[in-house]
This record gives C-alpha cells, structure tokens and sequence, in this order.
C-alpha cells in the first residue's frame, strides 16, 4: 500500500474557493477521489492545510475518511502575509486534534513575493516550535531558499531534535544530505519523474536518501507525474504510485519493497505507529 504524504485534498473538492460548501458536499465530491485512491493501493494520506480556513477544511476531511486520511495545520510562507494573530491561535487549538499527525505546510518560499522575507522566518519559527511542544512532525516547504532554509533549521536545531519532513523536494544532493544530517525526513513529488536536464539533481537526490528516511508523496492537485503529464491536469492521490514506481526503478529496488518501506516511513514519523 502507498502512503501519500502530502496532498491538498480541500482543492480537489473545490472547498478552497467555496466559503459556503457544507461538509457533506466535501463528502459528496471526494468520496470517487479516494475511493479511486484506493484501488489503486493508497492506504492512506495526509492533507496540509495552507491557512487558517484550509487548516479546518483539512481537519473536517479527515473526520469525514477516518483511518484514511490525516490532516496537518499550518500556515503556508505565500499565506504568511494575511495571516493574523487569530489565526495562528487557530492553528495552536487545532495541532492537539487527534486527526492531526503534523503541523504545516509551513516553510520558507523565495520564489513568490507573497510574503517579505523576515515575516516568512518568523512563521515558519514558530511552526517549528509549535512542532516541538506538541511533539507532531512539521511539514516544510523550500522554494528557491536553500540557503536560508538550511541556517533556519540549524538554528531550531539548536534548541531540541527536529522532526519532521522536506516535501516535494527539489533541492540537490549536497543540499538533501545537510537536511538529514538535521534529522529530517525527505519526500519527493511528481517532478522527480520529469526527464528536464535542469531538473536532473532531483532524481539524483532520490537515487541518495537512505530508503528509511524517504518518503513519496503527490502534492496534489499539482505536479502530475509522467507519463500523465501534458495529458491530466490535475495530479490525484491515485497518481501516486507512478512516482513510487519511478524511484523504486532508479534505485534497482522492486516496487513493493519501496511501497512498504515509505509507507512505514510515514507512519513512523507521522506516529500513527510505535516507533
């Protein structure tokens, strides 16, 4: 069975962008999504949310497929700017809620202009701290702020041991090795399959991380694997096994070999099992 780490379940019900969709309509729009899910061998998902209403959205999937899918509560670095101390109250009163295996997404992301700099350090802090007093993973987005990224962490590193998981990686090597030298988990999303040259260290990064710290994930609705890319524009949770697939090929492993070894990854850094 597939473990999908990271998939943003509340844009596949068009709840992002409905304030007035009702729970059950969540049901009613998603239940062809993991029920296709599940035959295709997901046995279960994580849902980020990327604020305060998506964080809540996320909580209310999880009660809606319990045993299936699991929610995360945080705020997203391009979110950071609107987010207010209400809202971050929120977030602290929802990371003890017992469908909550994380906190996040939350991170650092240089690419968009969203949010300044500094505000985006200062949430992605306390993300990480709320993570250590509540004792959750943390979900970490990095877009374009290696760098930076690596000192944040190093820091956190500096006033307890870090947990928690680098999603939809497209950092190299050197880079990767540093992240889990700080003890944190590494997942890969459907870019690692795409046959671009410039994105060539992704799938070298993927061919390095020790199998026990890597974990597979579809960041859906986006990042469509190949060979459906161009062809589907919406990445589902069913799509995940063709990323698994692909890695397990490139390091010469079989593909249930790999499906078991990420989905207990996840279960053991998520602590939906005993470590």
């Amino acid at each position: 069975m597939w473990f999908d780490t990271h998939a943003h379940l509340f844009l596949l019900s068009g709840s992002g962008e409905d304030e007035s969709l009702r729970p059950e309509d969540m049901k009613s729009k998603l239940t062809s999504v993991l029920d296709r899910a599940q035959e295709d061998g997901v046995g279960a998902i994580v849902c980020p949310g990327i604020d305060r209403r998506t964080s809540e959205l996320a909580i209310a999937i999880a009660e809606l497929f319990p045993g299936l899918v699991w929610a995360a509560v945080g705020i997203h670095p391009n979110s950071a700017s609107q987010a207010t101390a209400h809202d971050w109250e929120e977030i602290c009163r929802w990371a003890t809620h017992p469908t909550v295996v994380a906190i996040g997404e939350t991170g650092l992301d240089w690419f968009r202009d969203y949010t300044p700099r500094e505000t985006q350090i200062a949430w992605f802090r306390r993300h990480l701290e709320l993570s250590r007093q509540v004792g959750k993973a943390v979900i970490v987005h990095c877009r374009d702020a290696e760098g930076d990224m690596t000192l944040t962490l190093r820091e956190a590193k500096r006033s307890g041991d870090l947990a928690g998981v680098m999603h939809a990686c497209a950092a190299p090597w050197e880079t990767v090795q540093q992240w889990l030298d700080l003890g944190m988990y590494v997942s890969f999303a459907g870019s690692v399959t795409y046959s671009n040259k410039k994105l060539r260290h992704i799938r070298e990064a993927a061919r390095h991380v020790p199998l026990d710290r890597l974990l597979i994930e579809t960041d859906s609705p986006f990042l469509v694997p190949e060979p459906l890319r161009g062809r589907e524009k919406v990445c589902f949770p069913s799509h995940v096994g063709l990323t698994g697939t692909f890695i397990a090929q490139i390091r010469g492993l079989s593909v249930a070999e790999f499906a078991e070894a990420t989905s207990q990854n996840a279960s053991r850094m998520f602590r939906l099992v005993k470590s």
